[in-house]
């Protein structure tokens, strides 16, 4: 059992809240009224970036204005099955808007299939438009579906292709970040690239075990941020 945060545990507060990819406005039925409060909390807390829809991002430029946070956009959400011209032209459209960190959903079905020559093009194609922006690239590899072969495939795969990060789930899939894929995933891409951990991150205590084993970014929704206030941690003016 892992100890339980309070306002004491200040050093891990501080490890933990800028590696934080806040969620909130990632779900289909949020409005825009949602994507502005998930800015507002973002700039108020330093969090790492705040995640949103393609559809939301000229919007979330404009509440980001003049912060140091980033936005995080979503790339073929959350199947990542179509084209992969498709992929590059909705990533250049999100990157024109304002995206400063594009989160691509692995090709499921290819992976699956083990057409592995495509998978690793899909995800070079994006990364090398990103790139000519000055924006990482998350790929996730929806690990709820994969075996842990699969996994260290589509995880050398991601690195091969130029990804800064490998990311575990969309969160609308069968699976969410455990402690076991985070350090298998660890295992095979060492320092050649980081690790997300995403998809049912339930508490602070989850983050901060990921972060100790090796992710550098980590998922958090307004539970997270329910939790800071339950704990007293006031947010930045």
């Amino acid at each position: 059992m892992y100890k339980i945060l309070t306002l004491n545990d200040i050093e891990e507060l501080v490890t933990i809240i800028p590696k934080i990819d806040y969620t909130a406005a990632l779900s289909p039925f949020e409005t825009s009224e949602t994507v502005i409060k998930a800015c507002e909390t973002t700039k108020r807390f330093r969090f790492a970036t705040v995640c949103v829809y393609p559809t939301w991002v000229a919007l979330a430029k404009q509440h980001m204005a003049g912060s140091k946070q980033g936005i995080l956009v979503t790339v073929a959400f959350p199947h990542g099955s179509t084209t992969t011209a498709a992929k590059v032209a909705e990533t250049k459209q999100c990157l024109l808007d304002g995206a400063t960190e594009i989160d691509m959903v692995v090709n499921i079905a290819r992976l699956l299939d083990k057409d592995y020559a495509y998978v690793k093009n899909d995800i070079a194609e994006v990364v090398n438009l990103a790139a000519s922006y000055n924006a990482g690239v998350k790929v996730i590899i929806e690990t709820g579906y994969l075996s842990d072969e699969q996994k260290k495939i589509v995880a050398e795969i991601g690195v091969e292709a130029g990804a800064e990060y490998i990311k575990t789930c969309t969160g609308f899939g069968p699976g969410k970040a455990t402690l076991h894929d985070i350090v298998l995933l660890k295992s095979v891409v060492g320092d050649r690239a980081k690790i997300k951990a995403s998809g049912g991150v339930a508490s602070l205590e989850d983050q901060l075990l990921f972060i100790k084993h090796g992710a550098s970014r980590v998922a958090g929704r307004g539970n997270i941020v329910d939790q800071l206030i339950e704990i007293g941690f006031a947010p930045q003016a």
